[in-house]
């Protein structure tokens, strides 16, 4: 069931990912990420008298307190690497955290590397090179050199290992409250956040708008999934899998902004899956 789970969470989060990037070109990332998690938390706030309050202990605070400054830094970098580059180009480096998570998730959880997942690491490392493999005629190291000078790959790598962190965070506040409860939460505290930091210039709210409004859906669907998907796998394994939404994301650049070299770059994205997968079924 984890497996389907994690599915629909990459889904929706290519989704929200997509809409997202035509949103940016109309609004900062701040009343971005406003909307989406005050919207998110209305969504799923009907939901809550089903589910309850479970019993909180310490390491339910410690995990979530030390969570949320870690999910802002991550989104506010997330959601500038999208803005700044093609979705096919960017996304792809998410793919890197399950390559992080072989060591946070040894110091945190216990997980060991084995034979399969090295092997995994291979393909993610053979697939970032081919994200530009176009490039390959100007020398056999340009398309290294190319990603270096690519801003929002080397931010989405930065998200990717401040992922490796909070999905180990998240995992730990899960078991300690329930999947259903924690998703509620961190929306809540999340878009607390975005109200009381101060933002120079003219705040503006757009709940009405269409495209904030199903952005904020998926996205709340997209966590939910994630939680309960979370809740039933081990970390590096849900994690990995849920990565299969930058082929979405891919896709959509293609169909959605009229990206370019999407060949290259779908057969790059694939090979990073790929091992992805191979990490997440990794013994």
């Amino acid at each position: 069931m984890w497996i389907f789970y994690t599915i629909l969470t990459a889904f929706f989060l290519a989704s929200c990912d997509a809409i997202t990037k035509d949103l940016l070109t109309r609004h900062s990332p701040w009343e971005v990420i406003q909307v989406r998690f005050i919207l998110a938390t209305l969504f799923l706030a009907p939901l809550f008298p089903i589910w309850g309050i479970p019993r909180l202990d310490a390491t339910f605070w410690l995990a979530a307190g030390t969570d949320l400054p870690l999910e802002i830094l991550a989104l506010l970098l997330y959601l500038r690497a999208i803005e700044i580059s093609p979705l096919s180009l960017s996304l792809p480096f998410l793919s890197f955290t399950p390559l992080f998570l072989l060591v946070t998730s040894r110091l945190m959880v216990g997980e060991h590397i084995s034979p399969q997942a090295t092997i995994g690491i291979s393909l993610m490392v053979v697939g970032s090179y081919l994200l530009q493999v176009g490039k390959i005629k100007e020398g056999l190291l340009e398309p290294l050199r190319a990603l270096g000078r690519e801003k929002g790959s080397m931010l989405m790598l930065l998200v990717a290992f401040i992922y490796s962190i909070t999905s180990n965070l998240g995992k730990m506040a899960i078991t300690h409250s329930s999947p259903q409860f924690f998703a509620l939460f961190f929306s809540i505290e999340m878009a607390a956040v975005t109200v009381m930091i101060p933002i120079k210039g003219k705040r503006r709210l757009h709940l009405r708008e269409k495209g904030m409004v199903l952005m904020a859906l998926l996205f709340a669907l997209h966590y939910l999934f994630h939680t309960l998907a979370l809740n039933l796998a081990r970390v590096s394994y849900m994690i990995s899998l849920k990565r299969t939404a930058i082929l979405f994301g891919v896709i959509y650049g293609r169909i959605l902004y009229k990206e370019e070299g999407i060949r290259e770059r779908l057969s790059g994205a694939m090979l990073m899956v790929a091992g992805a997968i191979l990490i997440s079924i990794a013994p």
